[in-house]
């Protein structure tokens, strides 16, 4: 790939880790509520989700989702009542908070959330189907080439996301001793729930 085609796909890379999307606000919830090891276990669960596509694009699985349009609805679905299902817990805890407790935060619980907000979002996948052949071509290392590419956006998000870890973890202090957090969780709640929306709604094209 020549150095011009690299310099463009990570510049469009940038522009991807910047838009703010599920992601993002994962991130920045898990790492509110539970601190710097919650978020970063959210972050990592983000990053690998991007593996996952980049094993998807690896073996040439990637297209099936433009070709079965019923794959990409049933992922699709199942990406927006998850999406749906994450929102109503935070705008549930935000309007009947659980009892404070001196336990550290299990990481498990972000870890999953992040790799599967990643994993059932196809929009990312289309994303990827839709930009990737200007990139790596048709020939027989395509799939391999497009695998690398993939791993561009993930790297850069992974650094990305850990910064908003240590903001928003911050933030997440001063709020607790505000009672603010609520209003953050119902924020987040709501926000999730369009996103749902939007993911419902998306067509593969």
């Amino acid at each position: 790939m020549a150095d011009h085609s690299l310099l463009a796909w990570t510049l469009l890379s940038v522009g991807l880790v910047l838009t703010p999307g599920p992601d993002t606000m994962l991130v920045a919830g898990h790492a509110a509520r539970g601190g710097v090891r919650a978020g970063l276990a959210a972050v990592s669960g983000v990053v690998l989700g991007g593996l996952w596509y980049m094993a998807l694009c690896g073996f040439g699985f990637l297209s099936v989702l433009s070709v079965f349009p019923a794959l990409f609805t049933v992922v699709k679905t199942a990406g927006a009542i998850y999406l749906a299902w994450l929102g109503f817990k935070l705008i549930r805890g935000a309007v009947r908070p659980a009892p404070a407790t001196a336990e550290a935060p299990a990481l498990g619980k972000p870890f999953w959330q992040g790799l599967l907000t990643t994993a059932l979002n196809p929009k990312v996948a289309l994303f990827f189907l839709a930009i990737l052949p200007q990139f790596v071509g048709t020939g027989a290392d395509a799939p391999l080439k497009g695998a690398l590419l993939i791993a561009v956006p993930y790297v850069l998000g992974g650094f990305w996301l850990t910064g908003i870890v240590f903001v928003a973890a911050r933030a997440g202090r001063a709020a607790k001793q505000s009672s603010a957090m609520r209003w953050i969780e119902g924020v987040l709640g709501v926000a999730f729930v369009g996103l749902a929306g939007r993911l419902a709604l998306a067509r593969n094209s």
